[in-house]
């Protein structure tokens, strides 16, 4: 089977290949097939690589970080292009500050003596903190999100449907057609370690227990719009609704559960809605759920939020502004921002769904670029169009 790179895995490849001399940071969130993404832009680019992954059971020291880059330096001094490639370097504490010095140091050397560095790491949340509090200016971001429906189909067959109940990690391919199997790689492989390694033991949580209850509130409302009053009544645990709004930060930065926020042109008021809920892979909601896809084809209510739900994790992961419109009884699934222009969104899964009237009225209240109706109907974007289409063309 011929190897399937991912856009990010070709863009690092291109950046690489470019005089910028920027250090190349990989985050994303965890098994999506980031170190996977490190040895094939290894292996296309042919330079010589020291490769380090801190991945064992005690952190390395930080001489350890120093030790791999001189051996990277020395490569880079006899003339040919060298690369040092850290994997799980979050693992290390104080890692960024050595990175820090050691490419400091580097930008005393002549460019062609100097060692191009990439840096990865499972947690997204320790990523970011190093990249922010020693590194700015100094690096620029390849993020690797989860796997969308064209990836899936391209390299492993996957089809819509599948995709919609259980895609967004490549570990898929091996486990089906053993789908309750799955489920519980991806309950206590990825959600486990998120929330108890990348989230609770690096990050101050009064109630960890509200905020696991929090993450799977959210699994059992996909693409629901739910105030956080609402939110604070059915969670069977105190707290109030500046920490629900603080760990549903956290969620979204571990690449868990994205809390959209209704659109406005008064920042103030986006920041106070009611969040919608969109969870970042449609395996999250399996596993949490524990629904198969027999099952949830079965119940055309559920199935339509988990269709919904993925047609909004797609908008998320281009990296566009993403929010909802509602005013009233007046509701705008999605509205996708560009710069100045938008976009709105409506998703349906019944052929007789027609454009409503909310989308009328939004798009005479605002400057809008585009009417999107996303359904079987005649004249309507089919879904599988949609999510098969980057997301920014629509903006053409």
């Amino acid at each position: 089977m011929a190897i399937y790179l991912r856009k990010q895995t070709k863009e690092l490849i291109k950046r690489l290949q470019e005089p910028v001399g920027l250090i190349e940071a990989v985050i994303g969130p965890r098994q999506v097939g980031k170190t996977t993404a490190l040895y094939q832009a290894i292996k296309k680019l042919g330079f010589k690589t020291v490769f380090a992954a801190a991945d064992a059971p005690a952190p390395p020291p930080l001489a350890w970080i120093q030790n791999h880059w001189k051996r990277a330096r020395k490569l880079a001094q006899r003339g040919r292009p060298a690369l040092a490639a850290f994997d799980e370097i979050q693992k290390i504490p104080g890692w960024s500050e050595i990175v820090k010095k050691e490419f400091d140091a580097d930008q005393k050397l002549p460019p062609k003596r100097r060692c191009m560095v990439i840096v990865a790491g499972s947690s997204a949340l320790m990523m970011e903190r190093g990249l922010t509090e020693s590194l700015a200016g100094r690096f620029e971001l390849v993020r690797f999100p989860h796997w969308d429906w064209p990836e899936e189909q391209q390299a492993f067959g996957i089809d819509l449907a599948t995709h919609i109940s259980m895609g967004g990690y490549p570990k898929l391919r091996e486990f089906l057609p053993n789908e309750a199997r799955f489920r519980e790689y991806v309950k206590n492989a990825i959600i486990e370690s998120v929330l108890s390694k990348d989230i609770l033991l690096l990050h101050p949580v009064e109630k960890p227990a509200l905020l696991r209850r929090l993450f799977e509130f959210a699994c059992y409302h996909p693409a629901e719009i739910v105030s956080l009053q609402k939110m604070l009544g059915q969670l069977t645990d105190k707290g109030n609704v500046t920490t629900i709004a603080h760990y549903l930060d956290l969620l979204a930065k571990a690449f868990l559960v994205t809390g959209l926020q209704k659109y406005s042109a008064e920042i103030l008021r986006v920041r106070g809605s009611s969040p919608k809920f969109i969870v970042q892979a449609p395996a999250l909601l399996a596993a949490i759920q524990d629904q198969d896809r027999t099952a949830l084809r079965a119940a055309p209510n559920v199935f339509g939020r988990w269709v919904e739900n993925a047609a909004g994790a797609h908008l998320v992961r281009s990296g566009l502004d993403v929010f909802y419109w509602r005013e009233r009884d007046l509701e705008v699934d999605f509205v996708a921002r560009k710069g100045s222009e938008i976009i709105a969104i409506e998703i349906g899964t019944s052929p007789k769904k027609r454009a409503p009237n909310s989308l009328k009225i939004f798009a005479a209240r605002h400057k809008v670029k585009k009417i999107l109706l996303i359904g079987a109907g005649p004249g309507q974007i089919s879904l599988d169009r949609f999510l098969g289409s980057d997301p920014l063309q629509w903006f053409d």
